[in-house]
């Protein structure tokens, strides 16, 4: 009777440890090919509205950064570093698409694909829009 106890305990911890999903801190910062701090909302796995929601910006206040957690349910997580318009301190209008995004600012987006272990620190240089000046 002991043994399928501890069989059964075994199984327990194992299935526990199994499913916990595993997170990454990382620090997000974007700026433009001039090397100046650009004003983007960081979007996780094409979730807009959370990223919204979350206040999930960089260089909206100034030249900033963003230190996010993140969690890695698979091998790989999608982020966006969507450009923003920031006037007196505040995003002018919340983009919910990257379409939205580069049409309105006149930056081009970049996603990335991020694993557990990529560098803690991460940056963006977005370049601005064919025909943008």
């Amino acid at each position: 009777m002991n043994t399928n106890r501890l069989l059964s305990l075994s199984l327990l911890l194992a299935t526990a440890a199994c499913g916990s999903i595993p997170t990454q801190q990382f620090t997000f910062d974007a700026v433009d090919t001039n090397e100046q701090p650009r004003p983007c909302m960081l979007v996780v796995n094409d979730d807009w509205p959370a990223a919204a929601e979350k206040g999930q910006y960089v260089n909206v206040a100034g030249d900033d950064t963003l230190t996010l957690t993140i969690p890695f349910p698979s091998a790989e997580v999608e982020v966006t570093m969507a450009p923003v318009i920031v006037e007196n301190g505040k995003v002018t209008r919340v983009p919910k698409s990257r379409k939205e995004a580069r049409d309105y600012s006149g930056f081009v987006d970049e996603p990335r694909r991020l694993m557990l272990g990529d560098p803690k620190l991460q940056w963006f240089i977005l370049a601005r829009k064919s025909g943008s000046s």
